[in-house]
């Protein structure tokens, strides 16, 4: 059995597949398998997926439907072999020594999980070999990670990758489908559920940010209306642990919030959805204000949220918040 399960969801991404599974080829690390995950790409990636398949025993790659990067990170879930488990998006790489690093953190500390740091790239960024130098790490308790996480501050954060995880923690877990929050539906649990967590501030992960990845208006307004029902569901679940994590997620609820008023469109169809983001904004605004770990733009938009209703919502679609 491979020391490392590493799953790659893949959907229409030909322009990068190959350097994500180049970077992997590179790795200093070598106990592994790479389940790729092809959602039903009509683009060339499956077959350039397919030629590393069959050169390098390490790769497989596995076909499905079309059902998003939730189903098919799940479908990888279903049948990893390893002892620790990876997630790596197919237009991002990773440093050479991404594993190894993980990998010896882990077994170091003896932690369930280790987070490292990541590098926002382009669309032109080639990787490039170089292996970054290792910093120290440090050591988290479980609640002290779900709560930094939840704070959207520091390390670790909630995404999936950029992590090491032992598979035991995925037991009887799966992301929820069709949403494109499944990393705060399903992290923070998985931090708060872990022994401890390790991290490291080496820049380990690259995170491609490119155009064209965005959902189209319609689509996008659906999704984020989703953010809110994710938020209200992490907030009950971290609420009652302690007083840390219920102010962490307090957090998490408020800004999720503005983030619906900001961008789901103001109609019938989503009025529910933003008066129950205003509910929240009132009832959790005094104590979020005081809360000293918040984001400065979650408070510039609660003293905002003290103005007419209309004003607030007018200042608040423009960006400010």
């Amino acid at each position: 059995m491979p020391a490392i399960s590493v799953i790659i969801p893949m959907y229409n991404t030909e322009a990068y597949i190959k350097d994500c599974l180049d970077s992997l080829v590179a790795q200093t690390f070598t106990d592994f398998e790479a389940i790729v995950i092809n959602d039903g790409s009509t683009d060339e990636c499956a077959r350039i997926a397919a030629s590393y398949a069959s050169s390098d025993a390490r790769f497989k790659l596995i076909g499905q439907p079309n059902k998003g990067p939730s189903e098919a990170r799940n479908t990888g879930l279903k049948i990893m072999q390893g002892d620790y488990v990876t997630f790596i998006d197919s237009d991002d790489c990773v440093a050479p020594n991404f594993l190894e690093t993980l990998f010896f953190i882990a077994q170091l500390h003896q932690t369930d999980i280790v987070c490292c740091a990541s590098q926002v790239i382009d669309e032109n960024y080639v990787a490039d070999g170089n292996t970054p130098n290792t910093a120290v790490s440090k050591l988290l308790t479980a609640e002290e990670a779900a709560r930094i996480a939840l704070y959207q501050d520091s390390l670790p954060d909630y995404s999936a990758w950029n992590k090491l995880y032992k598979r035991e923690l995925w037991k009887n877990r799966l992301f929820p489908a069709g949403t494109i929050f499944e990393d705060l539906a399903v992290i923070p649990d998985i931090l708060l559920s872990a022994n401890k967590v390790a991290t490291t501030r080496t820049k380990l992960y690259y995170y491609r940010k490119r155009q064209g990845s965005e959902l189209s208006l319609q689509i996008a307004n659906q999704k984020t209306a989703q953010l809110l029902d994710i938020a209200e569901n992490v907030f009950d679940k971290m609420k009652s642990h302690s007083k840390p994590l219920y102010k962490a997620a307090r957090n998490t609820l408020v800004s999720a919030c503005f983030s619906v008023l900001m961008r789901v469109e103001d109609s019938e169809k989503f009025a529910d959805c933003r008066k129950r983001a205003l509910a929240h904004i009132r009832k959790y605004r005094l104590g979020s204000f005081f809360d000293l770990r918040i984001r400065m733009r979650n408070r510039m938009a609660i003293l905002l949220s003290y103005l007419p209703r209309f004003l607030f919502l007018k200042f608040l679609k423009k960006g400010i918040a």
